[in-house]
Order: structure tokens, then sequence, then C-alpha cells
């Protein structure tokens, strides 16, 4: 039996060897000595030796993953709409449901924004009513400084009319803000890509829209879109070729609704990436 001086070695070694996640890595085990950190980068927990093995893991497991857009189904399906929720709150008549109803099915525009234009209830009524129905509570932005530390790509905070509006770093737990209804797989796709515990509340939607507008600004040059069509294989080169100019050594990615969001992630940068994708 070796004694723990004639084991250390051979443990000291096998702390610093580091094993690429590529199962086709030619190199196999890279040497990762604490005064020189190696060249690699971590995919979704899994560690790459250098972009050819992270471009080639990343083609397999896009390919292998279903990307095709599905059309958006309703996370609730048993909940009170929204006219039947302000009728039986008090704020609308049945005639004047049955006139917004009317105008929202022929212009498309949200019944909530139909019921305020024309003059039925206010934005406080319609707020709480969605928070009725939705089971989540309104949270006050005109009130608060919403500042934080958590960024999400502004394509997805306009397509999902939400907004991140409260942090606490302790407990990591993320306050999101809704002004339509919530989607409770985009909140799954944010807890994938970022380390944070988000939850879901109601916001009104004239603070939304202005909330959202210093948010694109201050976003700006952190974020690209690619609207074209581009296959597992030449998303996995984008992000390759981003990940290398910002010397990104971490990636996470999920698919939210009909975009793939990927988040690059540097010492001293963050870059988030998305791809539409292709319509099934």
């Amino acid at each position: 039996m070796k004694s723990l001086a004639q084991a250390l070695p051979e443990i000291s070694v096998f702390m610093w060897l580091r094993k690429c996640a590529n199962p086709d890595c030619r190199r196999s085990l890279i040497r990762s000595a604490g005064w020189r950190k190696a060249a690699g980068i971590r995919m979704q927990d899994e560690w790459f030796c250098g972009p050819d093995c992270f471009e080639d893991s990343l083609a397999k497991t896009l390919a292998a993953l279903n990307l095709s857009a599905r059309k958006q189904q309703p996370a609730h399906r048993n909940r009170v709409p929204l006219g039947l929720t302000l009728l039986s709150r008090g704020h609308l008549s049945e005639d004047q449901l049955k006139a917004a109803l009317d105008q929202h099915r022929a212009s498309g525009v949200r019944l909530g924004d139909v019921v305020q234009h024309l003059g039925f209830a206010s934005e406080q009524q319609v707020t709480s009513a969605l928070a009725v129905q939705w089971g989540h509570p309104v949270f006050p932005l005109h009130s608060t400084a919403c500042d934080t530390p958590v960024r999400i790509p502004t394509r997805l905070l306009e397509l999902n009319r939400m907004l991140p509006v409260h942090y606490t770093d302790a407990s990591k737990r993320l306050l999101v803000g809704f002004a339509d209804g919530v989607d409770y797989r985009i909140l799954d796709a944010i807890a994938q890509v970022l380390p944070c515990f988000p939850s879901p509340c109601i916001i009104a939607a004239s603070e939304y829209r202005r909330r959202l507008e210093s948010l694109v600004a201050q976003t700006r040059g952190n974020e690209v879109v690619f609207d074209g069509k581009s296959s597992p294989r030449e998303m996995a080169r984008i992000i390759r070729n981003y990940a290398v100019q910002t010397y990104a050594d971490d990636m996470r990615f999920a698919a939210c609704g009909d975009h793939l969001w990927t988040r690059l992630k540097g010492r001293r940068h963050e870059m988030d990436i998305l791809f539409r994708l292709a319509q099934e």
C-alpha cells in the first residue's frame, strides 16, 4: 500500500488534468496547471479544450434539438378571459364588453388596449384584472427605480412584453414583469441561460414601454440578432467566431419561442446572440 507521500504526486497530476467533453477530441486530456490557464470554453457546464472541439460539439447539440419554432400555446387554458375578469370586477358592462370584443377581433389590437382606448376602463383597472387573471401580483414600476444587474436581450423583451424589474442578490431571485400574459416557457429559458431564479409579476403597459426605451439604449452593442435562416452548423460557426473575438470562457443557450438565445460570457464582457428559428 502506498504512503500518502508516494500518492501525492499522482493525485497532483490527476487534479491538473482536464478532459475535453468532445468525445472526438484528439488531444483528449489537457494539462491545466494553476499558474497557466488552459485555453478552452464551457458550454452548459461542459468544458471544451478549444474552438474546434467547441464548434463541433455545439453543432451536433443544436442539430439534435428540435429547433423549429412552434406556435405559442396558452400557458393556462382554463384561466378566465380578461374581458370576463373585467366584467366580473364591475369595470365593464355587458354592452361595453361586446363592443370591445368586436373591435379587438376586427383590429387585432390587444383587448386591454381596446377597452382603454374606448374609455371603458383605466390602465390601472386593466393591470389589476391581468394580475387576477394570471394569479400574480402587480409590481408598481412608477414608484421603483427598476435598476437590475440582470440583462435580457431587448428582442426577447419586446416579443414577450416583459422586463426584469427586481433582483435579490442573496437569493438570486429575479422578478420578471409582464405587461400582457405570462409565458412560463420564457421563464424556463431565462433560468437555463442566466444564474438566477425568475418569478413572474404583472406591470402596467405604459410603464413597460417607458422603461423599455431606456433599456434599448443601454444594451446597444451587446446584442446581435440574425433574422435569416441558419443551419445548426452555421449557428455553431458564428457563435464560435464571436466567442474567439470576445475571449469568452462560458456559453449557455436556450430556445425562446421562435429564437435561439445564446449568452457568451468572459471576464470583462457579456454578449447575446439570437438566431431566428425556422418556422415549423
